[in-house]
């Protein structure tokens, strides 16, 4: 079985338990050969996860994921948030950053812009960025890539 494959099988298998304890899955990869695999699952919250539910998660999906036969019989799984400096991939992301730092790459008509600020608010279509002098909306359909950014 491929690796996309396998990927998206076990996104299907994943996403109903990590939904189970409030969470939602943002991303999964799969690394190493067959012999002795690493998943990573990638997981939030809309108020942000701990490290007790990334555990209780992990907990929950290692029996799914040994019962699948989708990855090796010796696999290693981490469960975690994105962290920082990982870019946004879902938009409930955004209301567990509400106030941090962030960069974005935006599209505006043919333009491709950047914008940096403090997200000071979102709604179900945009973001709201504020710099030290301005702010601006950015459509959730015009972002390229966000990321929070560490304040120094």
């Amino acid at each position: 079985m491929e690796k996309a494959e396998k990927i998206e099988k076990l996104r299907a298998l994943l996403d109903p338990p990590i939904r189970n304890h409030g969470a939602f899955l943002v991303d999964l990869t799969l690394r190493g050969d067959g012999r002795k695999e690493l998943l990573e699952v990638y997981c939030e919250t809309e108020e942000g996860i701990n490290i007790g539910q990334c555990a209780d998660i992990s907990r929950d999906i290692i029996p799914i994921i040994e019962a699948s036969g989708i990855v090796g019989e010796s696999f290693r799984l981490d469960v975690s948030s994105p962290g920082v400096g990982v870019p946004l991939k879902d938009r409930r992301q955004y209301k567990s950053n509400v106030g941090r730092l962030m960069a974005v790459e935006y599209r505006d008509g043919e333009e491709i812009r950047e914008a940096e600020g403090d997200l000071t608010g979102l709604d179900e279509e945009k973001i709201t960025l504020r710099a030290e002098k301005s702010s601006v909306q950015i459509p959730f359909e015009s972002i390229i890539e966000a990321r929070v950014k560490i304040r120094w």
